[in-house]
């Protein structure tokens, strides 16, 4: 059994947490705000590891308390990528064991794949436009997703980076997430799409990753060791 701190107590640290307890495993921190951190700093440092799905604008923060204290950690918040060559320096700095990535889906992760595979075939088929299109709840603080941005970044780099992939993005009340890629020509239309019914499985996939970490240390992007875990 592990010691796990939980930072961001929103709707997928609850998940996160639901996750935790039918493994048994324990939660020592439920960290949500400055309070919080004040409150529960002894409990936190007694952490095997963190799990974070927070707001971008204090995910570093957080990240940055994890590393100094050595506490293992795996980042579902999107949206602070902009301070990624940042985060990994100062994670190497500290000697940190870090998962992060943009989902924590496997499905996800399969249609990373998907795209990936369609991409190679279309980028010589050129009466196709491509464009993308993500729909999350209205609570999410980040447009366009983490998950769309790495789609583009997919199709772009079969495409030898020669296209910007347009991505619209919507918020609606509670959707979890759906994600759209289409090819669009005069005459004809692809289309690949996933849609998330709820959190559970990027909450079972944090956790999965988490006790993967334990006994991987290592610096890793989710996406590059989604489907071996």
């Amino acid at each position: 059994m592990a010691k796990f701190a939980i930072l961001g107590y929103g709707k997928m640290g609850k998940e996160v947490e639901k996750i935790l307890l039918a493994h048994q495993e324990e939660i020592v921190a439920r960290i949500d705000n400055v309070d919080d951190w004040q409150q529960q700093w002894d409990q936190f440092l007694t952490a095997d590891m963190a799990i974070e799905f927070s707001m971008p604008s204090v995910a570093v923060d957080n990240f940055k308390k994890c590393f100094d204290n050595h506490i293992p950690l795996v980042a579902g918040t999107t949206g602070w990528y902009s301070r990624q060559e940042e985060v990994l320096n100062y994670c190497r700095k500290n000697s940190g064991n870090f998962i992060f990535g943009s989902n924590f889906s496997i499905g996800v992760n399969v249609f990373f794949k998907l795209n990936e595979l369609l991409a190679k075939i279309m980028k010589d088929q050129g009466a196709f436009h491509v464009s993308i299109e993500e729909t999350h709840h209205i609570t999410k603080k980040d447009a366009p997703s983490g998950t769309a941005i790495h789609l583009a970044e997919i199709i772009e780099n079969q495409y030898d980076n020669k296209i910007d992939v347009p991505i619209e993005s919507f918020r609606l009340t509670d959707v979890p997430g759906i994600h759209k890629v289409t090819y669009q020509s005069d005459n004809e239309t692809i289309e690949l799409t996933h849609t998330a019914k709820n959190r559970v499985e990027l909450a079972q996939g944090a956790v999965k990753a988490a006790l993967w970490l334990l006994q991987h240390p290592g610096i890793y992007d989710f996406k590059d060791i989604a489907l071996t875990i």
